[in-house]
Formats: C-alpha cells, sequence, structure tokens
C-alpha cells in the first residue's frame, strides 16, 4: 500500500449531500478516499487552507464534434442549426470529419471542459463508429474521462441496424439516439437486452412541434414513447408533461437539462421545479460546443436563475440541488458514481480546489450558492485527478 496525503485546511464538501466540513483534512491513499478526518502522524500534508474541495464536474452531455463551430447556427432554429442532413452542423461536419484538424478541434473542446472544471463527460458522438475512434483519439492522455455515446446510421432497418449497432458497441460505451424517430422498431429493446452493460440514452421533448406530432400520430410524447425500452437518461425534455415526467422517475429513467442551449435556440425552457416535483433524479450538460461554452459553472448559474424566474418563486429549486447535477447525479446517469462525483470514502480524489479569496468569493456567506451562482474556471486554484494535480 502506498502512503498516505492527507490536503488538509481547506472546507470539504463531502458526500453526495455536499456537506461543508471544515477542520478535518480528506486523506487519501493510491488515488482513492480513505476518509475525512484527521490527518494520521507521518502522513505527506499538502496545505490547502483558504481553499473549498468540490467534487469535479461530470458533464452529461456534450457533441464536442462541434467545437470547431462556434457561434455558428446562432440565430437559426433548431432544426436549420443542428438536424441532419442539412443543418449547419451536419454541414460543418462533412467538411472536417476524418481530418487531423478535426481530432485537433476536439481535442480543443475536450481541454476547455477540463480547465472548466470537468473530469468526466458523456458525449453523443456522430459519425458511427469511425466518430467513436476520433472521440477516442482525440482524447489520448488528457486526464477527462470520456463516455462515448455513438449513433448509428439513419434509415437502416431489421438486422442491418442490428448489426451495425452491435458493431458500433464494441468500441463505444453506449448509444446516443438523436430522437425516437431515428431509432428503428424494437431495436433499442434488443439492444438492451443483449448489451445491458452499456448505456442508452437520447434525445426527448427539445422541439415543441415534434413533440406535438407524437403525441397527435402516437397517443404519447416522445419520453413516453421512449420510456417503454428503458433508457438510461433522456436528455432536453423542454416539452415534456408532467404525466411522462412522472412515468419516467418510476422508471429510474433520468433527464439531463441544457438549459442555456435550449434558451439561445429558442426551444423553451425545461421545468426544473415541475422535474423535480415529479422525482425525477437529473444531471446537467452544456450540449454543443458550438452554442454553449462548455462550462458547467454557467450552467449551474443559468439553471437557477432560471428556474426561480421562470417559476415566479424565489425558493422554486435548491442551490444544493443544482450543484448535485452537476456531480453526483451526473456521475450517477454515466454509472460513475462509484469512482466520481462526491467525495467520500472509496471514491477517487478527483475535486476542485476552488480559491475562497479570489475577488469574486470573497465574504460569501454560503459556500453552496457561491459555487452556483458567483463562481467561474478563474475561481479554480487547482483541479486534482486521482489525487495528482493536473490544472493550476
Amino acid at each position: 500500500m502506498g502512503d498516505l496525503t492527507c490536503f488538509n485546511g481547506a472546507v470539504i464538501l463531502a458526500g453526495d449531500n455536499l456537506d461543508a466540513v471544515r477542520g478535518k483534512a480528506l486523506i487519501i491513499q493510491e488515488g482513492r478516499i480513505v476518509e475525512i478526518g484527521d490527518a494520521p502522524a507521518g502522513a505527506r500534508l499538502v496545505d490547502l487552507s483558504g481553499m473549498l474541495l468540490c467534487p469535479a464536474f461530470v458533464n452529461a452531455h456534450t457533441h464536442v464534434g462541434d467545437t470547431g463551430a462556434k457561434e455558428l447556427g446562432i440565430g437559426l432554429p433548431l432544426t436549420r442549426a443542428v438536424d441532419p442532413p442539412e443543418g449547419l452542423k451536419h454541414v460543418f461536419l462533412q467538411k472536417v470529419t476524418g481530418t487531423e484538424s478535426h481530432l485537433a478541434m476536439m481535442r480543443h473542446g475536450l481541454g476547455e471542459m477540463q480547465r472548466n472544471g470537468t473530469a468526466a463527460v458523456a458525449d453523443f458522438r456522430e459519425g458511427g463508429l469511425a466518430g467513436v475512434r476520433a472521440l477516442r483519439k482525440a482524447a489520448e492522455g488528457m486526464p477527462i474521462r470520456v463516455v462515448a455515446l455513438g449513433r448509428i446510421s439513419e434509415g437502416g432497418s431489421g438486422e442491418a441496424a442490428y448489426g451495425e449497432a452491435c458493431a458500433l458497441l464494441e468500441e463505444a460505451d453506449g448509444i446516443g439516439f438523436r430522437d425516437v424517430e431515428a431509432i428503428p422498431e424494437g431495436l433499442a429493446a434488443r439492444l438492451k437486452r443483449a448489451c445491458p452493460s452499456k448505456i442508452f440514452a437520447a434525445h426527448a421533448g427539445e422541439d415543441l412541434t415534434c413533440e406535438r406530432r407524437s403525441q397527435a400520430v402516437t397517443g404519447k410524447g416522445q419520453a413516453g414513447r421512449l420510456a417503454d425500452w428503458g433508457p438510461d437518461f433522456l436528455v432536453h425534455l423542454v416539452h415534456t408533461s408532467a404525466r411522462e415526467l412522472k412515468v419516467l422517475a418510476e422508471h429510474g429513467i433520468r433527464g439531463v437539462a441544457c438549459p442555456r442551449s435550449n434558451g439561445v435556440l429558442g426551444d423553451g425552457l425545461p421545468r426544473l421545479a415541475g422535474w423535480v416535483q415529479q422525482g425525477l433524479r437529473f444531471g446537467l450538460g452544456t450540449d454543443n460546443v458550438m452554442f454553449n461554452s462548455p462550462d458547467l459553472f454557467r450552467e449551474m448559474d443559468y439553471a437557477s436563475r432560471m428556474t426561480r424566474g421562470v417559476e415566479g418563486d424565489s425558493t422554486a429549486i435548491d442551490s444544493r440541488l443544482i450543484l448535485q447535477a452537476a456531480t453526483i447525479e451526473g456521475a450517477r446517469a454515466l454509472r460513475l458514481d462509484a469512482d466520481l462525483g462526491s467525495l467520500a470514502p472509496g471514491k477517487e480524489a478527483t475535486f476542485l480546489a476552488i480559491d475562497l479569496n479570489r475577488p469574486n468569493l470573497t465574504y460569501q456567506q454560503d459556500v453552496i450558492s457561491a459555487l452556483v451562482h458567483r463562481a467561474s474556471p478563474a475561481d479554480i486554484a487547482s483541479m486534482y485527478v486521482r489525487g495528482e494535480r493536473v490544472n493550476g
């Protein structure tokens, strides 16, 4: 066994509840947390006085492939901006896919996420198996953990679609379907049975016209139809009914909110207070890099203020719940919670050291609210992954 290292002098947001612990040390051994307690004699000490130790973020939904198209499509509706094959995003991807410059773009996007405090990310990677391999190559040697959710060709069916999906799943961590209309009948349920260790997710309820069409044709919204086969999580849910939100919660299906993306595309806004009311657990994602900086500080702030304003109620959502959405709930959605998402014995010592003496945070009276509403990447003094300093 390796020697103990104790990070002391800091305020520690401990456990899944993110309780603020003072006067104790974060004690680690071989990259994992042993306990949060008094530093034992003989341990190596790392003084982090004046810091707040927060679990590193888990970004539960991104499209890093469009990093090189920042601000392309701003002011256009969802369909013209991102829908295949003629949306601006896909026109851009057709030009750069398979090039070294595209690898550099994706690596840049992942680097931005890491500098912004993200330790793990779930990416809906377009381009089939080649797209997943490109994402893996872009991430080589980086400390950020990438959960690659690939995408199969649209328009296929039967055994051809199943064979393509199985080949994809030999290397991908799962599949991120564009939406329910893009899934051949029966395919998702069959894949889940065949590959229970893989993650399956989809966009749902993002576009009002598509949601209304689904209701009119099938009697169910997009989320209700997807719930029939039990995905791990669904992204957006802007126009999903309260009844279907409750169905998702009852089936243990999680949501992922991307409110800044929904806002800038004019799709509407997710009613997070309603998600909470229906018992839906959720993470946060920053969605397309072409529209949004991959910064969960900004996503948390927007989500909190948006919810309180939309509901006309300053108590509509709790700051702690928003921070949990960016940490432990995202980790649970991606099945990474044994390692990431909170600071607790047995987990990786992967955390942010936030400098409480920076001008932005000086005089704060509530560390949770300050992280959600006031902190930024500039307040990260350092980031540690498995006990090793990687930023700062």
